[in-house]
């Protein structure tokens, strides 16, 4: 018989850092006339955006923003806002050894610091950087089967969440909103943040049909008094997005993250600010797998022939469990050493999030940035941030591998109670999302030869008598004598192919 060879290719989703870019920002501000003199400076910030981006060969360019603002406080106590959207382009070179065109684009605020030179005038120096990662697909090739010549296998039956399809798409969000019964019209825009949800994802011929929410929370300044209100509007999300490759039996892990934010007043039909604009920048992201049982070969070996066998180490990865949960986040901004009295607007700005396994449960963990605008007993406006910690445990899939996970975590809701001691009780609710997967080291055959030129030499014996060690493979032993596992079971008449305990063994001629 002819030897031939069977193979399969596993497609693994590899993550990886790609490239950056770092972009200055230095400025010397001077205060437009319609604003009034600076007496103290509560904060300066530099919230970087990523608007649009193209990839050409191994470089991306991307159009990105930075909203530059500074929160300050006038002669009369009250608190302005002044603000510049800086736009520029940015290139990052990616050095991708693949032709991976699917990337996720963003960027990140290194440092900010500020030096007042003047009531109308300051200065800015800080950094921002625009960088780019992607979920690569990597293909492997492995032999699932032989026949011929013969060969015999070492077979193991392996089930592998096999990777169908990366997807990357940047779509841009907008809408104008009514900010309602406002006790008075919308001044300025003081602080801003959102959270993209994805409710519902289906999958139709190549296509995915995404429904979602846009959620974002505004704090602003009242144009008569300077009183600051807070605003949640929620914009739906529905979009059709090219997934080739992906089909009904794909299993999709998702995430929506906003990329750049821009939100202005706008004038009624009766002449007040009572109306939002709002352009967000949306980057969507989506891995989808497919379940898989694959024939791995782990050894292999010719009777009649020399045999080169070519091995390699893959981690192969199996979803064992989806997270779709919500819960709730309970701490303390601590506020005790400022003498707050009034909190005026409480945002959460930034989260972080992490995955760790101890005994027989799961923990998603993290850090919750708060930003908060309050007033201390004196009645001056104040600045504070504070970290908020959160952990969510959960019982953990039964397995004997390793468990891994990249929860996608984003804010639903949150508020806040100042108690007595000056803190401020703090709930937050957080939609968790993403795939536990189970990680196995693979040794497979990604190529295997027949040399026809080097006929092995056998023993003149029919029969030879092995004296065994308990933990013995009889797989070890027949490769040792030339023979086959299958043989030596007959032969002996036994079935277990790992010997218990000390014997005699019969390894037959073949």
């Amino acid at each position: 018989m002819d030897f031939n060879t069977q193979k399969e290719c596993i497609c693994l989703c590899e993550s990886g850092y790609r490239g950056r870019s770092e972009h200055a920002v230095d400025m010397d501000i001077t205060l437009p006339e319609y604003l009034p003199d600076i007496v103290r400076i509560l904060r300066c910030s530099c919230v970087p955006g990523v608007k649009s981006y193209q990839v050409n060969g191994d470089r991306i360019t991307a159009e990105c923003t930075c909203l530059v603002k500074a929160l300050y406080i006038n002669e009369q106590g009250r608190l302005y806002c002044y603000e510049q959207n800086i736009q520029f382009a940015k290139q990052i070179e990616v050095n991708g050894e693949d032709n991976c065109r699917d990337y996720f684009v963003g960027a990140k605020s290194d440092y900010m610091n500020y030096r007042v030179s003047g009531q109308r005038r300051f200065e800015l120096h800080g950094a921002v950087t625009i960088f780019a990662k992607s979920n690569t697909k990597k293909t492997c090739e492995m032999v699932t089967d032989a026949t011929g010549d013969g060969i015999t296998l070492k077979c193991e039956k392996s089930e592998v969440s096999n990777l169908k399809s990366v997807v990357e798409k940047f779509f841009t969000v907008t809408e104008t909103c009514d900010a309602g019964a406002l006790s008075e019209p919308m001044g300025t825009i003081v602080s801003a943040s959102a959270s993209g949800i994805i409710h519902e994802l289906k999958i139709v011929s190549d296509k995915l049909f995404l429904k979602g929410e846009l959620i974002i929370h505004t704090a602003f300044t009242g144009s008569e008094t300077g009183e600051i209100q807070c605003l949640e509007n929620v914009i739906n999300i529905n979009q059709i997005i090219e997934a080739s490759d992906i089909n009904e039996t794909c299993r999709i892990d998702a995430h929506l993250t906003v990329s750049d934010l821009e939100i202005k007043p706008r004038f009624d039909l009766s002449g007040n600010k009572n109306l939002l604009d709002i352009s967000a920048c949306m980057s969507f992201s989506a891995c989808g797998f497919e379940n898989m049982t694959t024939n791995c070969i782990k050894d292999a070996y010719s009777v009649k022939y020399e045999t080169d066998v070519k091995k390699s180490v893959i981690y192969t990865s199996l979803i064992e469990e989806e997270i779709n949960d919500i819960f709730l986040c309970r701490g303390v901004a601590d506020l005790s050493s400022t003498g707050v009295s009034r909190v005026h607007s409480f945002m959460c700005t930034d989260l972080t999030s992490g995955f760790s396994v101890f005994d027989s449960n799961y923990t998603i963990s993290g850090e919750i940035m708060t930003e908060i605008i309050y007033e201390d007993i004196k009645g001056e406006i104040c600045f504070a941030q504070r970290a908020i910690p959160y952990e969510y445990t959960r019982s953990a899939p039964e397995t004997d591998r390793a468990l891994t996970c990249t929860p996608h975590c984003d804010i639903l809701a949150r508020s806040y109670v100042i108690n007595g001691d000056g803190q401020l009780d703090v709930r937050i609710e957080i939609k968790a999302s993403g795939f536990i997967f189970s990680e196995k080291e693979n040794l497979i055959i990604t190529d295997l030869i027949v040399n026809k030129d080097k006929i092995k030499k056998t023993d003149t014996a029919t029969l030879t008598v092995y004296f065994a060690d308990g933990g013995e493979a009889l797989w070890d032993i027949a490769e040792k004598y030339n023979t086959t596992v299958d043989r030596i079971l007959r032969e002996n008449k036994i079935t277990d192919t790992c010997v218990k305990e000390k014997c005699k063994l019969l390894i037959p001629k073949m």
